[in-house]
């Protein structure tokens, strides 16, 4: 984007272009008067000294050209100076007795000044001709207003109206963008390089209180308690460290930062800088982990004292009663119910530990621990690793990613017939890493599919088998914030397909 942004923007040459044509419309004056007043001079003088009269008309013209080049606002001074010291040679030269005429020299430093500055303005009204004609095909950030538009054929007025135009519309663009930065929903601050801050939206005036501009960005952050800050330090503005932090009234702020670019170079002309509150996110995310707690723990307890005391019942009367194993059934069906819920706020949450992983340790683990559950069906397991996917590395969080792909393995045991089998497929095509569970079970109608990974959905083939229909939610919820997709082909009778797809770590 940034090599983009520098393509669209002003060209740095095209300025030496103009003053590259400039020198050369001087140079053709010089070719031209130079001859000319020569020419002029040697028929205006008479005697045996033509030839020096010649040069010194040539000398004083080319002296008035060379500053008109090098001082062109002083053009109109350097031509009256320069005529006025041709008269006062010819003065000199007349009290010497030697007459010289400075008729050449004068209408040489005339005719010089003249198309000079005639040269001069047709260049430079070319140059705001091109820069204008760009400036209006740039893409617009906002509807325009409707302008008046004035016939004319005077090339200087046009140019003089479509600057104008120009000019109204950058003031309509900073007005826009200034309106814009103020009512963002995020504090935002712009400084200067040295970091003095220019502007300051509402949200920024209300977090720091009062007015900002003029003062220091970094002094504001340590009033407010930025970490890396408190210890006295001052980093400059391009190292300072972009954190999370709790500020001195205990709103949980993210700071961040951007370095404002000119369109022709790489140093800054300024920051931009957003603090945003995470107070409400945060605090949700405390409630979360507390709700977790609660359920991993506080409401396992109960249901785990209730099945230990079934088993002391059993013990005691020697046996067992269909009343024990209903209870055992429904306490079991809760600590499930428990355990999923559990599973999939954990899959929702931000809490991933992403790490680069090799994804056939995650199948041979998921394999170790599905095998006795397949042994009991006399079902067998069978995964088929291509050599370069036993290499690939996949970013990965390995405890999710491993109980996810679990609960599928899990699902095509608990929907298999016995004596069946379950093939896991692994493969790298083109960057991604396909992982294939296929299964010979009982299937998914197609009227269903859509609705197969929302959350407490059971279908019609899960019939008769224990489920809460939160497993399939949990793994999408995983494998999406993995960075990948899954996708599931069934068929009634035939079994089950199911595909994921997760982006291999580049080279």
């Amino acid at each position: 984007m940034t090599n983009q942004r520098r393509h669209e923007s002003r060209e740095p040459t095209q300025v030496q272009r103009l003053f590259r044509q400039l020198v050369r419309e001087w140079l053709w004056i010089s070719l031209i008067l130079l001859p000319l007043t020569a020419l002029y001079s040697l028929s205006a003088q008479s005697g045996k000294h033509e030839a020096l009269g010649a040069l010194l008309s040539v000398t004083l013209v080319a002296c008035v050209l060379g500053l008109l080049l090098l001082r062109p606002r002083l053009a109109l001074w350097i031509t009256l100076g320069g005529m006025g010291c041709t008269l006062l040679v010819s003065a000199f030269s007349a009290e010497q007795r030697w007459w010289w005429s400075p008729t050449a020299s004068l209408l040489g430093m005339l005719f010089g000044y003249l198309i000079w500055n005639w040269r001069r303005l047709s260049v430079v009204l070319t140059y705001f001709g091109w820069e204008l004609a760009r400036l209006d095909n740039e893409p617009k950030v906002f509807p325009e207003r409707r302008r008046a538009q004035f016939p004319t054929g005077d090339r200087l007025q046009g140019q003089v109206m479509a600057l104008e135009q120009a000019m109204s519309r950058t003031r309509d663009t900073r007005r826009f963008i200034a309106d814009g930065l103020e009512y963002l929903p995020v504090a935002t601050l712009i400084s200067d390089p040295q970091g003095r801050i220019l502007l300051g939206n509402r949200n920024a005036r209300d977090l720091f209180g009062g007015d900002l501009v003029g003062d220091q960005v970094l002094e504001r952050l340590t009033q407010l308690g930025h970490p890396e800050l408190l210890n006295g330090s001052r980093p400059a503005l391009a190292n300072l460290a972009t954190v999370e932090f709790r500020d001195i009234q205990g709103r949980s702020l993210r700071l961040e930062r951007a370095a404002l670019l000119p369109v022709d170079g790489e140093t800054p002309i300024g920051w931009l800088l957003s603090l945003t509150d995470l107070s409400v996110e945060r605090d949700a995310e405390e409630q979360r982990g507390v709700l977790l707690r609660f359920l991993s723990h506080d409401l396992r307890a109960p249901h785990s004292a209730i099945l230990a005391l079934l088993d002391v019942h059993r013990q005691q009367m020697g046996g067992d009663t269909p009343l024990f194993e209903q209870i055992e059934r429904q306490v079991r069906r809760a600590l499930d119910l428990t355990d999923g819920f559990v599973q999939l706020a954990r899959a929702e949450s931000e809490a991933y530990q992403f790490v680069p992983s090799l994804f056939a340790m995650v199948v041979l683990d998921v394999f170790d621990q599905a095998l006795s559950i397949a042994q009991l069906k006399s079902i067998e397991l069978v995964h088929d690793l291509q050599d370069e996917a036993q290499e690939s590395l996949i970013m990965a969080d390995q405890g999710l990613l491993t109980r996810a792909l679990f609960n599928l393995v899990e699902n095509a045991i608990k929907y298999s017939a016995s004596g069946t089998l379950i093939r896991l497929q692994v493969r790298c095509v083109d960057g991604w890493l396909i992982c294939e569970l296929i299964d010979q079970g009982k299937g998914i109608g197609a009227e269903e599919l859509p609705e197969l990974f929302s959350q407490y959905r059971r279908f019609s083939s899960a019939q008769g088998i224990d489920g809460i229909g939160l497993g399939l939610s949990m793994v999408k919820a995983v494998v999406d914030r993995h960075g990948g997709c899954i996708e599931c082909a069934s068929e009634i009778g035939k079994g089950t397909r199911f595909s994921l797809h997760f982006p291999l770590i580049e080279e």
